[in-house]
């Protein structure tokens, strides 16, 4: 990403919902402890209908800025607004189009799964049978729904906790590193069924240190790094194309020799038995054109791999480590905030 798009994201927030409301929005959202600025005048806004990524690596802010969003915390300064719902002014209000979960779910253990969600439904409204029938359907557990919490495994406790999420239709749905500690299996059940939930029109707005995941499952994403939000926008526009194509010749360090004549200095590098370069426009023909020339024989030009969110991960994070130098402190190794 350039310094231009990355001053654009950091000044003015180009996102619109396209003519959609925003279901979630932060304003300024500001949380100290201490000397620690966990989270750093954020603004985010989540459309109606978004599988929406709150990316970045653990101690990032990101389950201080859900805490927020409930109002388990206060913030120091700034805001949350659900709708027309200002949190912590408003909590009460603002809880009625909220579902979700901070950390791991938690359940009665010697209760049945049906029987935590109409207790536990229950506190914030009436609740169906109906209903719980519903929503442990949408999860996947209706033929569980008799048996003991207890006896569920990880991954089904994070399946219950999303039921738990729907069970009075909320406007969005919060969920905090859902797939934290499942084995590969149970990652994939659960991201699957975030998917399908962001299919059937649900609002999610989903924490995870996984850049892969919300590559995955997310329409749109901001990324977090110690408590700013270092860009936000559309998955797909957060990292650019890449020209850069693999070659494969019958004489690779000859076809190097041939390539490297041809581009700046550091513009061809070689992975995995490959010639990685960037093509630029009109490169591709011109070099094989030179290979030919040179007898060597081609055996594939094939698009190089985007660069992922990984990538642009690390590159921005790198970038706001210069471009924003307030000193926020550090959060414990491998802690969460």
């Amino acid at each position: 990403m350039t310094a231009e798009k990355f001053d654009m994201a950091q000044e003015g927030r180009l996102e619109h919902c396209e003519g959609k409301p925003v279901v979630l929005s932060t304003h300024g959202l500001t949380k100290e402890f201490g000397s620690l600025r966990a989270v750093d005048n954020l603004d985010l806004s989540v459309c109606r209908g978004d599988v929406f990524g709150f990316l970045g690596p653990n101690g990032s802010g990101k389950t201080t800025t859900i805490r927020m969003i409930f109002g388990l915390i206060y913030p120091t300064s700034g805001y949350v607004q659900v709708l027309d719902h200002k949190v912590p002014a408003q909590r009460t209000s603002a809880l009625r189009h909220l579902g979700g979960f901070v950390d791991d779910p938690m359940f009665y253990g010697n209760m049945s799964a049906r029987r935590n969600l109409r207790l536990l439904g229950e506190m914030n409204g009436h609740v169906t049978e109906e209903r719980i029938a519903e929503v442990l359907d949408i999860v996947g557990l209706l033929d569980r729904g008799d048996s003991k919490a207890g006896s569920f495994s990880h991954g089904m406790r994070q399946r219950l906790g999303i039921a738990l999420a729907l069970i009075h239709d909320p406007d969005v749905i919060v969920l905090d590193e859902p797939t934290s500690g499942l084995d590969p299996q149970g990652m994939k059940d659960v991201r699957e069924l975030i998917r399908q939930l962001g299919a059937q029109g649900t609002t999610v707005f989903l924490s995870s240190h996984l850049l892969h995941e919300v590559e995955l499952v997310c329409n749109r994403a901001a990324i977090l790094s110690k408590g700013h939000v270092i860009v936000q926008g559309p998955v797909s526009e957060l990292h650019p194309a890449s020209h850069a194509v693999k070659i494969l010749t019958a004489n690779q360090s000859k076809a190097l020799e041939i390539i490297r004549a041809m581009v700046p200095a550091g513009g061809v590098r070689e992975d995995e038995g490959y010639i990685i370069v960037d093509s630029g426009d009109g490169f591709v023909p011109e070099m094989v054109r030179r290979l030919v020339a040179g007898n060597v024989d081609i055996m594939a030009i094939v698009p190089a791999v985007e660069q992922g969110l990984e990538d642009m991960f690390l590159e921005l994070t790198s970038t706001a480590e210069v471009a924003l130098p307030q000193a926020i402190g550090r959060s414990r190794k491998g802690g969460r905030l």
